[in-house]
């Protein structure tokens, strides 16, 4: 499993993203190597009626195209993603057995050839209306790697919320626009204290209040009260709306 410093890096490349100052595969490839994978996919939320735009790592990109023109009818647990809340994080044999999988076209004649197997996943919450795509994550294994665990879709789930504020930002700003933002903010960013960074980056790496205040030395109001300061400067509605700033902005490496 990542250390902190790997797992903070990844959380910064997923907003360098967003700015455009990242390609998204380089962040499905620090996705795969962290979570022990062999290839990842993300496919991007679309206004109704226009095709899912498809970004690969680890796979090659002449399977996207037969994935697009016949094989995404065909995905096996494309029935039951409606039905799962958005910010899922979920195994696709948690949805349908293994026996009955692998006996799909899909697998057979899709997923043998490529070398995958089994896939870790992450349902991004719809913010486009009832008619839009959400956005899709899936890290695959080979039949050759170990099945899935719980420890990685613990740390799957600690990376959904900044994978969803990097694409809400990316989505509402476009790549330049998310600069002309980042320059707004840099007023209030560098009224930042140390302090106020330092329990950012405690709040990214998915740590409580009570976690901070214990890593810190401070008290829990204490922590509470410097966060919210933070978002103040930052003119941030939510903790996670203040780190996705802090982290486009750069203020929470080191």
């Amino acid at each position: 499993m990542p250390d902190e410093h790997q797992f903070l890096d990844l959380i910064g490349q997923i907003y360098d993203a967003a700015a455009g100052d990242e390609d998204w595969a380089v962040v499905l490839g620090g996705l795969t190597r962290m979570l022990g994978a062999h290839a990842a996919v993300l496919q991007r939320p679309q206004a109704p009626g226009q095709a899912v735009q498809t970004l690969v790592s680890g796979i090659d990109l002449a399977y996207v195209g037969l994935y697009g023109a016949h094989y995404h009818s065909l995905l096996p647990i494309r029935p039951w993603l409606p039905r799962l809340p958005g910010g899922s994080v979920f195994v696709d044999r948690m949805l349908l057995a293994d026996r009955d999988y692998v006996r799909t076209e899909f697998y057979t004649d899709f997923l043998t050839p490529q070398d995958q197997h089994a896939s870790l996943s992450w349902l991004a919450r719809n913010r486009q209306g009832g008619g839009a795509t959400p956005a899709l994550i899936s890290i695959w294994r080979s039949h050759r790697q170990p099945e899935w665990e719980p420890a990685q879709l613990r740390l799957l789930h600690q990376l959904a919320p900044h994978l969803e504020q990097a694409l809400e930002i990316e989505r509402r700003l476009g790549a330049g626009a998310a600069h002309r933002v980042a320059a707004d903010l840099v007023q209030g960013a560098a009224a930042l204290t140390w302090h106020e960074r330092d329990c950012l980056a405690g709040v990214a790496r998915g740590a409580s209040s009570e976690e901070i205040a214990r890593q810190l030395e401070l008290s829990i109001p204490t922590v509470n009260d410097t966060i919210e300061a933070a978002m103040r400067k930052l003119a941030a509605t939510s903790r996670g709306e203040a780190v996705a700033k802090a982290m486009v902005l750069d203020l929470l490496g080191g």
